[in-house]
């Protein structure tokens, strides 16, 4: 499940999903943060995640930076060293606990194309961070990613228990394709787990309209990137 579906045994994830809307932390997020966090090189889900966990709509969650790229074709920059140095230092200066992972060279097969018979390789530096709420839930997040389990992991992210069992298997998971057009493009779907349970699918999505409440109360810019980043995928 890890960074796709993005400790404490008596972690209660269904008591730490039950928020109030009006009772949301959005005092602690100031204008010049969320400023910052809009022209960051993070990803869109990873501003998103970041400014959830601030507002306490999500307990914990992994970032990833991508720095640079090497394949075939040459060298691809995602993010300059001064780009890097500003996410860290949104990070460190958010207030939430925080864990800093070396940077790390991972080596991947892709194909082309072209080619799609041949297959290459790229190298690629990134980073991760682990962060939480409190060093509680940075600290459950960390044994969940040691743990290996997605059961274990869907809680550190925050999902609601019905979808992460559907993740691994204990429910039937939903055919989001078989949903009215109007909900699947809906925020409950678009910022909610990426995969729901068929049983519980009405109230699952509740978690997901709460959080694009959420943002687009405090960011409209944000909101409307994380809908078009996730109407893409949910088209793929």
């Amino acid at each position: 499940m890890s960074n796709q579906f993005e400790r404490n045994p008596k972690f209660n994830s269904e008591k730490q999903n039950n928020f109030d809307l009006e009772n949301i932390r959005e005092g602690e997020i100031t204008p010049e943060e969320i400023e910052r966090i809009e022209k960051s090189k993070m990803t869109i889900d990873d501003k998103i995640n970041l400014l959830l966990i601030k507002g306490g709509l999500k307990p914990s969650s992994e970032i990833l930076l991508v720095i640079k790229t090497q394949h075939d074709e040459g060298l691809t920059e995602h993010m300059n060293e001064e780009e890097v140095q500003e996410a860290l230092s949104i990070i460190q200066e958010s207030g939430l606990s925080y864990r800093f992972n070396d940077r790390e060279i991972v080596r991947e097969p892709y194909r082309t194309e072209k080619e799609p018979e041949i297959q290459r390789f790229y190298r690629r530096e990134q980073m991760s961070i682990l962060i939480g709420r409190s060093p509680k839930e940075l600290g459950f997040l960390e044994r969940a990613l040691e743990s290996k389990s997605d059961e274990m992991l869907g809680k550190a992210f925050g999902f609601p228990p019905t979808a992460v069992e559907a993740f691994v298997g204990k429910r039937k998971p939903l055919n989001r394709h078989s949903l009215a057009l109007e909900i699947q493009h809906g925020d409950g779907i678009l910022f909610s787990s990426p995969t729901l349970s068929q049983d519980s699918w009405q109230e699952e999505i509740k978690y997901g309209q709460q959080r694009g409440k959420f943002i687009k109360k405090i960011s409209s810019q944000l909101y409307n990137e994380m809908r078009s980043f996730a109407l893409t995928n949910l088209e793929d």
